[in-house]
């Protein structure tokens, strides 16, 4: 698949896509409820369809506002405490290449997003077209949660990585902090395009810094893709295999 104009998604669109994947729900699955408004599309969906076909599942949210609008639908909600694996889980990203990986943070949630991907032996990606990239960081930056008291060092050390980082802020100024409690870097590498020529490295060397505690590339983990496209259509396609 190939990037699209760069137009948003429509409430509908995301409707659309939100119910295709809702679609391979099973009864009885462990779901994971992925944040952002293609996800929310897909809970809202998915609770259309436990409504109208009287099965259920549990549902393992990645956010504070997923989980308040899934039990405001009727979703029952499980926890990582109980749960170990997950079947299925259904989530939005900010850039997704045609080798499926991903770019995720722009909603501040990537940590729990990471750890309900990596525990999911399906991970489906629902997204509008303008999210197709050739490659990470044509758009977005790296999005990082970071330990608070480990913010300077963090920033310093990326900057030895050819990064510019700079910390998450709220509308009045504030720090922004995740539903963890913790600060988010927007980190861009290179210059314009920011195109990160080797994802894998990359990851490697920020997962490495101290003081990080998650950061937004989700690689070689998205199994399923769900686009949106400009036409109105839909397009399905699963992850590339290896050659």
């Amino acid at each position: 698949m190939t990037a699209s104009p760069t137009n948003p998604a429509t409430p509908e669109q995301l409707a659309q896509i939100g119910d295709a994947a809702a679609q391979l729900i099973e009864p009885g699955q462990i779901v994971g409820l992925g944040s952002g408004r293609a996800s929310h599309a897909f809970v809202r969906a998915l609770a259309a369809r436990l409504a109208r076909e009287k099965f259920t599942v549990l549902g393992i949210p990645t956010s504070n506002s997923t989980e308040k609008l899934a039990r405001e639908l009727g979703i029952a909600i499980g926890s990582l405490e109980t749960v170990s694996t997950i079947d299925i889980a259904v989530d939005g990203a900010d850039e997704v290449t045609p080798e499926f990986d991903l770019l995720k943070g722009g909603g501040g949630d990537l940590l729990r997003e990471k750890v309900v991907a990596s525990i999911s032996r399906r991970f489906v990606i629902v997204v509008g077209h303008e999210k197709l990239v050739p490659c990470l960081g044509d758009k977005f930056p790296v999005f990082i949660e970071v330990v608070a008291f480990a913010l300077p060092v963090v920033v310093r050390c990326l900057q030895t990585l050819g990064g510019q980082a700079a910390p998450r802020l709220t509308p009045d100024g504030n720090l922004f902090l995740t539903d963890n409690g913790n600060p988010l870097l927007h980190a861009i590498f290179g210059p314009k395009p920011h195109h990160i020529s080797n994802p894998k490295a990359l990851a490697t060397s920020i997962t490495n810094i101290p003081g990080v505690v998650g950061h937004g590339m989700f690689l070689s983990m998205a199994t399923d893709l769900f686009v949106a496209k400009a036409d109105g259509s839909i397009a399905y396609q699963q992850r590339p295999s290896k050659k």
